[in-house]
Order: structure tokens, then C-alpha cells, then sequence
């Protein structure tokens, strides 16, 4: 009898399941195209550079993503009743006029009409006051990587900071984006050998330089925060940054110091910018599992108000900014790592040098420590 029964479930689930099986063809629109605009402006001087694009279309056999949307106007119009025009110097790259100076607290609003006729336009995004951390501190951690399908770990500090400590629950919670660049210097030393292959005494090469790597593979946003709770956010990582050489592709001594300068933008991002980067982060971090989100057109603050059927993409970012930056302390022989605040500075392109030094008659080129100076 339980058998039977159990056969009976069985058959059941079986039909239930077909019964609610339907075959989906999506409808693939392959000669839609698509305005791509990628534009920021903040608090600091301009000029500001809007940037248009129109992406190919799915049955195009062009091996580019993009092409450049050149002859369009541009203008930006303000809460002050004032509009700016911006010109094209570059291709589908539009600038604006030297007199354009944002404030915090106004209003802007991106205009588009494209060759075609087409009118496009953004939401009206307001400039909020940029906001900063109340406080910085490192740990020691271990984050693991695939290299070449192999998984290993890198040794490092992870950069923790705290937020809106001094923002009542009366007030509103901000959200703020974080853009970080570590700069990395190197300097480490090799024996020079005779035709025998021995030790030359007295001389040695000296090999020294720097190269700058972005941190983060996504947008790096603060957790999104309810009315009702505490604005007050801790230990919110902007990043984590490796000790050893190899994590960035040099080949030298694994015992070789690093100097670790690390650049960090703080965005104080508006609700329309803080949408649009959450839900980028979420179809970039989507794993394959049952409630993951689904990928579609990520959809910014933009529209074409001459004809609803046009797609446009991308964001006219409004938001506020603060720059910082540290110098990282640690050796991945150590778990004492520490951070300092340092100057905000311009590094210089990435460079490689090398020489070859007397000891006893020369002196090597000294470490460019530009944040140091």
C-alpha cells in the first residue's frame, strides 16, 4: 500500500510539472539601436565631458560595441533657470562652456537632440553636500582569486571605513560611491654576474618604478539604509589591497617592499545615480542561483521624450565629491598593517627603470616618494 502511494506522488509530480512546462522564445528585436550617454558632473571646477555612443545592433557583424554619436546639441539647464550649450571638440565627446560652475544644492537637467530629429532628455538631478568618512582603519585578510582555473589566496589590508555618524534619524540618510586607485612602488636590487657567471663585487642592479591599478570590479556603494534605522555606518570596505608583487604582475623578489598609495574618490551620490549603480552591481554579481537577478537593459535617468520607443541608455550622474588619500603599511610575513593619510596627488603614468650602480663610486637614483614630498 505504501508503496502504491508513494508511485501515485510520484506520477503526480510528474504531470503537475508538465503541465506547467511552456517553451520561451524571446523576441530578439536585432536591428534596434541604442544612445549610450555617459556623463558625471560634481561640485568641482569644470569643464565636464558628455559622452555619446550608440551601441550596434545584435545582428551587426562589426567587431566594436560602439560607435561615436557625433552631431548632436547638448545643453544643461539648471534649477537657476540658466542654460549652458556644450561643444564637440571630439567626437561624440561634449564639453561645457568654461562658465558652467555647478553648486550644491541646484538642480540640472541633460538635453539631447540627436541629427536625426530625436529628443532626449534626463530627470532633473540635484547636487547633494558631499559627504566624507569619520573615520579610516586597516586589518590584516586573506581574499581568495582564480588564477589560470586555479583558486588561491592573496595576503593583504583591507581598508574599513566609517560613515554618518554626526546624521540624526530625522535627517536624510545619504548614500555615497567610492572610486579607488592604488598606485604601487617598487624598488629591489639583483647582483650583476661576470662572463663565468660570478658575483661582480661592487656593483649591483637597481630596478625601481610604479604602476597604478584600479581596486574594484564593481561599483563600490554603502549598503542601502531605511529611514527608520541608524544612518551610522561601520566598517564598510573601499577596498582590499594585496602585499605581495605578484598580485600585481611583477616579477621580483617576493620579499621586495611596496610603497601602497591608495586614491580614493568618495561620490555623494543622489537616489536616480545610487539605483542605477546597485542594480548594475546586482547583474554584475548575479551567480546562476534561483532568486538572482535577471539581466535586462540596465536602465539609467534618461528617456526620449520625441518618441517613446527610442532606447537610451547609460546615466547623467549628479554627485557631489571628496578626494583622499593613504599610504598602506603591511608585508605578507606580517600581520601588523597600519594606514596614514597622505597628500592627494596626480601620479604620473606608469614607468620602469633600471640601472646599474657602483657601490663604491656612485649612488643610485633616488625613489620618487611624490606623496612623501
Amino acid at each position: 500500500m505504501s508503496y502504491l502511494k508513494n508511485t501515485c506522488l510520484v506520477l503526480l509530480l510528474i504531470a503537475t510539472f508538465n503541465n506547467c512546462t511552456e517553451i520561451y522564445n524571446p523576441n530578439i528585436i536585432s536591428d534596434t539601436k541604442a544612445l549610450i550617454v555617459e556623463g558625471l558632473i560634481t561640485n568641482e571646477a569644470g569643464p565636464y565631458t558628455i559622452r555619446l555612443t550608440e551601441a550596434v545592433t545584435f545582428s551587426s557583424d562589426s567587431i566594436i560595441d560602439s560607435k561615436n554619436v557625433t552631431g548632436a546639441k547638448l545643453t544643461i539647464t539648471d534649477s537657476e533657470d540658466q542654460t549652458y550649450m556644450l561643444t564637440e571638440p571630439k567626437a561624440g565627446n561634449y564639453v561645457t562652456p568654461v562658465n558652467f560652475t555647478p553648486k550644491v544644492g541646484n538642480s540640472y537637467k541633460l538635453h539631447i537632440t540627436t541629427k536625426d530629429g530625436n529628443k532626449y532628455e534626463s530627470n532633473e538631478e540635484t547636487l547633494l553636500p558631499p559627504q566624507t568618512y569619520d573615520s579610516i582603519h586597516v586589518i590584516h585578510a586573506t581574499e581568495s582569486y582564480m588564477d589560470n582555473n586555479n583558486l588561491k589566496n592573496a595576503e593583504g589590508a583591507n581598508v574599513l571605513v566609517d560613515l554618518f555618524k554626526s546624521i540624526s534619524k530625522s535627517d536624510i540618510v545619504p548614500a555615497c560611491r567610492f572610486s579607488n586607485k592604488i598606485t604601487v612602488q617598487y624598488r629591489y636590487t639583483m647582483p650583476v654576474y661576470d662572463d663565468a657567471g660570478n658575483i661582480t663585487p661592487y656593483f649591483h642592479w637597481n630596478y625601481f618604478g610604479w604602476r597604478t591599478f584600479n581596486l574594484n570590479d564593481i561599483e563600490n556603494i554603502t549598503p542601502e539604509k531605511s529611514t527608520s534605522a541608524s544612518p551610522l555606518i561601520k566598517n564598510h570596505s573601499i577596498g582590499f589591497t594585496p602585499f605581495s608583487p605578484l598580485n600585481y604582475g611583477f616579477i621580483m623578489p617576493i620579499q621586495a617592499p611596496l610603497v601602497l598609495y591608495l586614491r580614493v574618490n568618495q561620490y555623494t551620490v543622489n537616489n536616480d545615480s545610487y539605483r542605477y549603480f546597485k542594480t548594475a552591481n546586482s547583474q554584475l554579481s548575479a551567480s546562476g542561483k534561483l532568486f538572482d537577478p535577471i539581466t535586462t537593459q540596465l536602465q539609467g535617468n534618461l528617456r526620449c521624450v520625441s518618441n517613446s520607443s527610442k532606447i537610451i541608455l547609460g546615466l547623467f550622474e549628479v554627485s557631489s565629491v571628496m578626494h583622499h588619500a593613504f599610504v598602506v603599511n603591511g608585508s605578507q610575513l606580517s600581520e601588523n598593517v597600519s594606514i596614514r593619510k597622505a597628500p592627494v596627488i596626480d601620479i604620473p603614468a606608469d614607468k620602469a627603470f633600471s640601472e646599474k650602480v657602483d657601490e663604491i663610486n656612485g649612488t643610485a637614483t633616488p625613489l620618487p616618494n611624490w606623496w612623501e614630498h
